[in-house]
């Protein structure tokens, strides 16, 4: 029993001993997990806060490196005193040219710093050299204290030249960064050499200026090179491939989202279900930035030496590409965005209706989706072919230059692609001539299919959904084109890159000098690109993904170039303009006895005339260039101002003897350094800069101490250099990775000037601890005088410059208007839209984006400038809404240009000689509105009483163009109508059209004679034949942008009267809107009070030839807008005779119930003009009737209840005193006419 116990007892134990060790080994398990869990949950939130990929920590390690190894050299005593008297600057320019970017870009840095150094230290020996002249054989015998107790007058000259030469230099500096943002990269540089160099001791020799301010800055700018070369070097040339793929991705999502959105409406035929509207919005947004990140990558490659098979240069042409792609996929999204507002309204029936006043809601809806639903099958096999060559593409790209195929992003719409994830499993003899083929076949039968379909509708009329479906279908043909344009340039490409491979890897690679090849790159390496990017984009060389807070000046021309088309066309008609001679009456004609004598007279005082003139036009042209100098380089003149001013008082102590020792006692150069540095063009701007240089000064001269005191005072020198690099790689990380460089590289100067003027003796006295304090000395008082010299001297605001942008931006849109509006004078047109016209349209949409992008910079520094009148946060928002609706408008003006250009309209070149009337209307309804618009944001005046209206003008020409169309093809459409109905003998019916008096030969049934472009012979096509030709629908597509134009442009306008305010009138027959219901009920109200008979004559005109087929408000508008002349070339309309009024009576009952009353008298003839602004008199079939007064059909007709023209008004509401008074006393001196 006992062996039992014990052995039970073990058993136990080691039972227990298992199970414990069990239990620790899970405890142990599940501390892990927790740890783990923790550590990447902290991975998470890091990356969250701080994004950092594999890329920017290469470049941080590549430029603390560099910077760290620069201040080494400061330490060693043998390679300092080759760096002269001023060592610090080796690890300043280290940070200035940081070899944190590619390649190209480090070049490009290294190339303006010199070009600054060079200058500026030729600048500054020549100063010195005047100083030391002005100072005689003493300025090397004698210190500056001897030289201002033994040589003052002389001592002082010089100083004052130095100011003098300091003055101008400043003013060039801030000169030279208004007229171009990137020129900072040159003359900062300067600015240090020049500022420094003045401020070194006057017994210095010009060598040893030269070496001081040489030796370090070359090293430097040296060493960025070799590190940026041997150490993670990233080459333009290769990371473009890499750009192109990622950008042919966006490209590829966005078509395939949009053409999947659009047609997937009940029953979606895609595997995969349609993506919300807000991402295929964003769509927009990211598809400009991977195009716009994709070109400065190409422009980087200019400065490179590439080595590879493929030039860089070979992706010109598929770059160009990705804009024209750009703009018709911003159609197909704004396509599906209209599809998405029609389509909600229709299914949403519970909901407010007057809340949404967007044409397209009255646009036919069940029309549109059964056409969508037998036009789906063709489009989904056109959208698969495209997808399909545009992954075959991507691939070609990648495999051309080198990119790896996990690059490559397969199409979401179709998964059942053949997918290559390696570049081995790549067929690279693909023959992409037959792909160009099936997607060229693809394309022709959809354009059958479409047409054949089309065909089987009884109208085609323009109106809302036809605009939206035409628009679709130009911008989703054009998508096609643009890729079988640049699946062209992929096969050249592809087939010089196996011409290459085929020779070997070592004959097959070329060394490829990209760079300074024409006039136009080493004009964009001069000047570089005013548009393009910001001034951190500019220094910093780096495309990140944050939004800049800083902000490029307009360049000064740009205002004169987008209105240049506009004074060739001044021009070009004032030299058609053919004057007469002015005669002079009282000359009197010479006879042959003093015919010599006279001619000699004449012939001097012509000549003294002639030179007298000659010098004053010379006079005046002075004068006029003067002033517009003035006016042209007035932001250039400020700033400089404004520069110069700052730094003259900051450091205006250098320059006084008596001040000049004690002001280099407290680091005065500092003081100029960090001064220059706040400066910025505008209030906001240096508020936010000042506060940056703050934050980063004070911390980077605060983590100096640290170092130096970790060091215990120098005797660790290689400890203290370990705990700057600790301080270094967070300045890098927002010098590099964030767009708050100007914070980050003022703090990383500040850690190793503090410590480097502690470690090395000199001739200014001072520790650690005071070094620091004047550091923050500097930051204080540099960064104050900056602040002040921007607000009291010549202050430029945020506010004004956003105002500024703004009214720029609308100037573009009206000039934009007039490019691509041709004929408004009726003149016969071929090309509605010239390659030229079309260039300077893209050339004024570029800068417009760019003002936007200025605009929103300048938005968001309002809320950084001291305001009087409270907070900016509400009119910030109204701003904000301002921009995106102007970025909205330019985007689809740019669509309507391409396809205008590219199709044409048929409106313009053929019915143009008919619509011209209400299309300049329409034209200049616009303009005037933004040009009202524009003076509003100007002048900060509220906008003018009465404002056109481009919507009632565009429903009017939408309306005339719908019955010219109508009457014209009357004849086909009724027959279309009667094949619906199945009539029995339709030989017979079409020969019943035919004979009718009121068809026009050009409209039988057998079909229209047409003559179209590249084509000398007539052919033959029936009326929905030539409705569906694509000039168009090009204008049907045009026709549903322009519906949004207007409709952002109202809305910009109820913007722009809550900024500035408006006009109203607050008492009068004005003081409320004139809406024609209203109108109605008006006159119905005094039909007891005017009683009066009528008697309606007929007048002896010829019926018309339409019948009723034109409606009552086209006649009406027609009478009001069309000259005679261009009604008689209408067809058959008979014009508006003025003459015929004077027997016509008028009955204004007429006007609110559309009866015509006989027994009622009709108004005075005066008082029939004045009841125009009511309702307006046309002649139709023989008889003068006033148009009703009831609701206008929209573009649409798909509502018709909307349409209802009995109005049932009531009698019993007041009217306005004012027209109380014009129907009181007109009926009375009625009557008194009648006795």
């Amino acid at each position: 029993m006992t062996t039992n116990n014990n052995n039970n007892n073990t058993s136990k134990s080691s039972t227990s001993k298992n199970t414990d060790k069990s239990g620790s080994t899970n405890d142990s398990e599940g501390t892990q997990e927790k740890l783990k869990y923790m550590l990447v949950y902290l991975y998470n939130r890091f990356q969250y806060y701080f994004p950092c990929d594999r890329i920017l920590t290469q470049r941080i390690i590549k430029a603390t490196v560099n910077t760290t190894i620069a201040f080494i050299f400061c330490l060693i005593p043998k390679v300092r005193a080759q760096l002269g008297t001023e060592p610090a600057m080796l690890p300043l320019i280290s940070v200035i040219v940081q070899p944190g970017r590619r390649v190209g870009a480090t070049f490009k840095a290294a190339i303006n710093c010199t070009t600054g150094l060079i200058f500026g230290l030729a600048y500054a020996i020549f100063g010195r050299v005047l100083a030391h002249q002005c100072m005689g054989d003493s300025w090397n015998k004698l210190t500056e204290v001897e030289q201002y107790s033994m040589n003052f007058t002389r001592y002082r000259s010089a100083l004052g030249i130095l100011a003098m030469l300091e003055t101008f230099m400043l003013f060039f500096h801030g000169w030279m960064r208004s007229v171009n943002h990137l020129n900072f990269a040159i003359v900062f540089p300067l600015f240090l050499v020049v500022h420094f160099g003045f401020m070194a001791s006057l017994t210095e020799s010009a060598g040893v200026i030269a070496n001081t301010f040489s030796t370090p800055f070359y090293l430097g700018i040296a060493m960025s090179l070799f590190w940026t070369l041997t150490l993670f070097p990233e080459f333009g040339s290769s990371y473009l491939g890499n750009a192109a793929v990622d950008t042919f991705n966006e490209l590829h999502r966005a078509i395939d989202d949009s053409v999947s959105f659009f047609i997937s409406l009940e029953n979606s035929i895609y595997t995969k279900p349609p993506t919300t509207l807000s991402k295929l919005l964003k769509a927009k947004t990211t598809i400009e930035k991977k195009v716009n990140d994709c070109g400065l990558v190409l422009k980087e490659c200019i400065y490179e030496i590439s080595y590879s098979y493929v030039p860089p240069t070979e992706l010109k042409p598929i770059l160009e590409n990705f804009q024209k792609l750009t703009i018709h996929i911003n159609g197909l999204v704004n396509a599906g965005q209209l599809e998405f507002i029609l389509l909600g309204k229709h299914q949403n029936d519970m909901g407010n209706a007057d809340t949404i006043h967007k044409e397209i809601t009255f646009a036919n809806a069940q029309k549109l989706s059964e056409i969508l639903e037998n036009l789906k099958i063709p489009i989904y096999e056109l959208h698969r072919s495209m997808s399909q060559n545009l992954y075959i593409m991507k691939l070609l790209i990648a495999y051309d230059y080198d990119v790896d195929f996990k690059k490559v992003n397969k199409s979401t719409a179709f998964p059942d692609f053949v997918q290559y994830e390696r570049k081995e499993d790549f067929p690279k003899n693909i023959n992409l001539q037959e792909n160009y083929d099936s997607l060229k076949d693809a394309m022709k039968l959809f354009d059958l299919s479409f047409k054949e379909y089309m065909k089987k509708f009884d109208t085609l009329a323009p109106n809302d959904e036809i605009f939206l479906l035409s628009s679709f279908l130009m911008n989703f043909k054009q998508t096609v084109n643009s890729l079988l344009s640049m699946m062209e340039s992929v096969n050249e490409i592809h087939q010089f890159r196996l011409e290459k491979e085929n020779k070997g890897w070592l004959r097959g690679k070329t060394i490829w000098f990209t760079f300074l090849t024409n006039f136009s790159s080493i004009k964009q390496w001069l000047f570089g690109s005013l548009n393009g990017i910001t001034e951190n984009e500019g220094l910093n060389a780096n495309l990140y993904t944050n939004d800049n807070e800083m902000v490029a000046r307009r360049p000064s021309n740009e205002e004169e170039e987008v209105l240049e088309s506009q004074k060739q066309n001044i021009n070009q008609t004032r030299r058609s303009t053919v004057g007469l001679p002015i005669v002079n009456p009282n000359r009197r004609i010479p006879t042959k006895a003093n015919n010599n004598t006279t001619t000699n007279i004449n012939s001097n005082k012509n000549n003294d005339e002639d030179t007298f003139l000659r010098k004053n036009y010379t006079i005046i042209d002075l004068f006029m260039w003067i002033d517009h100098s003035c006016h042209r380089y007035k932001a250039h003149f400020r700033f400089g101002f404004q520069v110069a001013i700052a730094l003259m008082m900051a450091s205006f102590p250098m320059f006084i003897p008596k001040t000049r020792h004690w002001y280099i006692d407290y680091r005065g150069p500092w003081i100029g350094f960090v001064c220059i540095l706040c400066v910025e063009t505008s209030v906001g701007e240096t508020f936010w800069v000042f506060f940056l240089r703050a934050v980063g000064c004070i911390l980077g001269a605060a983590w100096g101490y640290l170092s130096y005191v970790a060091g215990i005072h120098q005797t660790n020198p290689y400890l203290e250099t370990v705990i700057t690099v600790f301080g270094a790689v967070p300045g890098f990380y927002f010098l590099i990775g964030s767009p708050y460089l100007k914070a980050a590289i003022i703090y990383i100067i500040s850690i190793y000037i503090v410590m480097i003027a502690s470690i090395i003796p000199s001739s200014v006295p001072g520790g650690i601890l005071v070094n620091f304090a004047k550091r923050c000395l500097a930051v204080g008082y540099g960064g104050g005088i900056a602040l002040i010299v921007q607000v009291f001297f010549f202050p430029v605001k945020a506010r004004d410059e956003l105002n500024a942008e703004i009214a720029f931006t609308c100037k573009c849109i009206a000039e934009m208007e007039l490019l691509y509006a041709s004929g408004l004078e009726g003149e016969p047109l071929t090309t509605c839209m010239t390659d030229e016209k079309l260039k300077q349209s893209s050339k004024v949409s570029s800068s417009a984006k760019a003002a936007l992008n200025r605009a929103t910079v300048y938005n968001g520094m309002t809320r950084q400038e001291p305001r009087l009148k409270g907070e900016f946060t509400e009119l910030e928002n109204i701003f904000t809404q301002v921009i995106f609706l102007q970025k909205q408008i330019i985007e689809r003006m740019d669509n309507v240009a391409v396809l205008r250009n590219l199709y044409g309209s048929a409106i313009i070149e053929e019915l143009n000689d008919i619509v011209y009337p209400y299309r300049r209307h329409f034209v200049a309804s616009m303009v005037c509105l933004m040009r009202a618009i524009q003076e509003a944001f100007v002048n900060k005046t509220p906008l003018p009483q009465f404002l056109p209206s481009a919507k009632i003008t565009h429903r009017r020409m939408i309306n005339k163009v719908r019955m010219v169309i109508k009457n014209r093809y009357r004849t086909e459409l009724l027959a279309l109508n009667n094949e619906k109905s199945k009539r029995k003998d339709e030989s017979k019916e079409d020969s019943d059209y035919s004979d009718s008096d009121d068809i026009s030969p050009m409209n039988s049934v057998e079909g229209l004679t047409l003559r179209t472009k590249g084509y000398n012979e007539a052919i033959k096509m029936t009326t929905q034949e030539h409705l569906l030709e694509e000039k168009f629908l090009s204008w049907n597509a045009s026709s549903s942008a322009t519906e949004e134009i207007v409709e952002y442009m109202e809305e910009l306008l109820r913007l722009t009267k809550l900024l500035v305010g408006v006009n109203e009138f607050k008492y009068g027959f004005l003081s409320r809107p004139l809406y024609e219901d209203w109108a109605a009920e008006a006159v119905t109200g005094f039909d007891a009070f005017i009683n009066v008979t009528s008697s309606n004559k007929k007048s002896s005109l010829s019926p018309s030839p339409f019948g009723d087929v034109t409606s009552t408000i086209s006649e009406e508008e027609d009478g009001s807008l069309t000259s005679s002349a261009s009604s008689n070339r209408s067809e058959g309309v008979i014009p508006y005779q003025p003459h015929l009024n004077n027997t016509t009576r008028i009955n204004l009952a007429r006007i609110a119930s559309n009866k015509v009353g006989d027994k009622q008298k009709s108004l005075p003839k005066d008082f029939r003009d004045r009841s125009f602004s009511i309702g307006s008199i046309m002649t139709t079939g023989g008889s003068e009737v006033l148009s009703g007064l009831s609701r206008k059909k929209t573009l649409g007709e798909a509502n018709p209840s909307y349409y209802n023209d009995e109005d049932e008004s009531s009698d019993e509401e007041d009217l306005p005193l004012a027209l109380k008074m014009i129907f009181s006393r007109k009926s009375k001196a009625y009557q008194n006419d009648n006795r």
